[in-house]
């Protein structure tokens, strides 16, 4: 029987573009996923480039909601009012 990985890679670069692209400060995604910002950090600058699937599933999930909403979640839309 084939066995789920233990741990899926990260492309911190690409996490980072994302993450700025929504509009989203490093704590935003962070604290969205349920993760500290120095872990969120040590994947965006590479020291990290794997993450347990859990993990990878709530940060991968809270970033889509974040460009989908097109808004931070500290900001929230003020800025559209």
């Amino acid at each position: 029987m084939h066995q789920p990985p233990t741990t899926l890679p990260v492309d911190g670069s690409e996490l980072r573009q994302r993450r700025m692209a929504a509009g989203l400060e490093i704590d935003d995604l962070a604290t969205a996923a349920g993760i500290s910002r120095s872990y969120l950090s040590h994947l965006e600058t590479g020291s990290r480039t794997r993450m347990r699937p859990t993990r990878h599933k709530r940060l991968f999930d809270a970033l889509a909601r974040a460009e989908q909403d097109g808004a931070t979640p500290s900001r929230g839309n003020r800025d559209k009012e």
